[in-house]
């Protein structure tokens, strides 16, 4: 894959990127990381993504580096790679800091998913809102379930959040999605989703959907995929887009 990365400070071909294999964000998973998108070389929304950074590194005991490195990192990845581009920030219990910037996927977005239901845990010691790179268990449910993305339900059989993605449901017209109180991360592209459904005068519930259904629509929002429609779930056939999701992600009414 066509691509850079920089890894403290210098830059390298995506092919040659090296971490010591010491590393404790290697051998233990100990990092912490943020997704962002650019366009032309900008970043989108990276003070959000800093700022985020800086709340998991603080709650994972990871070192945060200096901002404005970063920032410059970031944007030096991003001029690296024409047109749009996917940027992720790594930094590990080591302060190794790696930013990587590579060709956006343009299909990814809105593309349809298909999903499986799973159990939402809380971890003893970092809380959700935390977003560290230990995400072999979520990763294997996903494997195992065949699909693009586990949906975790909670002890009171309402979705959470996914494996890469925040989860959004259309009730009876009304957006349903569940409250940032510390369990669930806090998404950059649900908070921004949120904002346009508010100027649409859409009437939002911060509640988990109920993974029951039923649901006019499900879907999940991420950095990359923006707002995409759950077509299948646990092999029930889901009707994908409706109207409120249509406006929400700027589509066209049928």
């Amino acid at each position: 894959m066509d691509g850079v990365a920089i890894i403290n400070g210098v830059l390298v071909p995506l092919d040659q990127a090296a971490i010591p294999a010491t590393d404790p964000g290697f051998t233990l998973g100990w990092s912490v990381f943020e997704t962002l998108t650019s366009s032309g070389g900008v970043p989108d929304h990276l003070p959000d993504h800093l700022y985020r950074l800086t709340h998991s590194c603080n709650e994972a005991c990871v070192p945060m580096p200096d901002v404005q490195v970063l920032e410059r990192e970031v944007h030096r990845a991003a001029r690296s790679v024409s047109g749009r581009a996917r940027v992720r920030i790594t930094v590990t219990a080591a302060a190794t800091r790696v930013v990587v910037a590579t060709p956006l996927d343009l299909d990814r977005k809105h593309r349809p998913i298909t999903a499986a239901r799973g159990t939402y845990r809380e971890d003893p010691y970092l809380a959700g809102s935390v977003k560290h790179s230990s995400r072999a268990s979520w990763m294997t449910a996903v494997t195992r379930a065949g699909v693009d993305e586990v949906l975790l339900v909670d002890g009171r059989g309402r979705f959470t959040e996914g494996t890469t993605s925040g989860i959004l449901a259309v009730i009876d017209g009304v957006l349903f999605t569940h409250p940032q109180d510390g369990r669930i991360l806090e998404s950059t592209t649900v908070r921004r989703l949120l904002e346009r459904a508010k100027a649409l005068g859409f009437t939002i519930r911060l509640e988990g959907p109920p993974s029951a259904g039923p649901w006019d629509g499900l879907y999940i929002a991420s950095v990359s995929r923006d707002l995409a429609p759950v077509t299948l779930i646990d092999g029930e056939r889901l009707t994908g887009w409706e109207p409120v999701g249509r406006r929400l992600a700027g589509l066209p009414l049928r």
